[in-house]
């Protein structure tokens, strides 16, 4: 199947704080990666393909092209940016992995990328949680979303995207002050 995108480059470089002087050939590895990955995921494999083919026969139904633009271009946007991030300072060549500098910029330590990269997987799992409700609420403008072909690869992951931690109360916990007893809405204070 030939290489179809959900996002343009110029509407991922619109959606995220990717930077104009980026260049495409950087970044469209890491739109299929994420389509690939977590839009695929999202979606099941049937509708995902269903979508690629239909905006390469230029058939997107109407409630098909709102899905991807309002909803999995900035889904897509904000995986591919988290995808990108770890490399997008580094160039591998032949030889050896290079690390470019300027006069004008620093470079940013791992703390600062992994914070970064937490931050717009935050972004990213947000708008994937929006397409999944958008959805099931609109379930019956996507059939082929509601009924997959189960042999057909992934089904759809119609399950919460957020990675919250667990709450494990502990001794420097306080309650909210407006629970009777013992509190439901304790707080861990480090």
């Amino acid at each position: 199947m030939a290489q179809v995108l959900f996002i343009s480059e110029q509407r991922l470089k619109s959606l995220t704080a990717i930077h104009e002087n980026v260049e495409p050939d950087d970044l469209m590895p890491y739109v299929v990666q994420a389509q690939d990955i977590y839009i695929q995921e999202l979606l099941g494999t049937t509708f995902y393909n269903h979508l690629k083919d239909a905006i390469v026969a230029n058939t997107l139904t109407t409630p098909e092209t709102t899905l991807i633009d309002d909803y999995l271009a900035n889904t897509a946007a904000n995986y591919a940016l988290y995808l990108a991030l770890p490399t997008l300072n580094y160039k591998f060549k032949n030889k050896a992995v290079l690390s470019p500098s300027s006069e004008e910029a620093i470079n940013v330590g791992l703390d600062e990328i992994k914070y970064l990269r937490d931050s717009v997987l935050d972004t990213a799992q947000f708008y994937a949680q929006r397409a999944i409700d958008f959805l099931c609420n609109n379930d019956s403008d996507y059939p082929t979303y509601q009924n997959p072909n189960i042999d057909d690869g992934m089904l759809p992951n119609r399950n919460t995207q957020y990675n919250a931690g667990v709450f494990i109360p502990s001794s420097n916990t306080r309650g909210c002050g407006s629970c009777e007893g013992d509190c439901v809405c304790d707080v861990r204070y480090i």
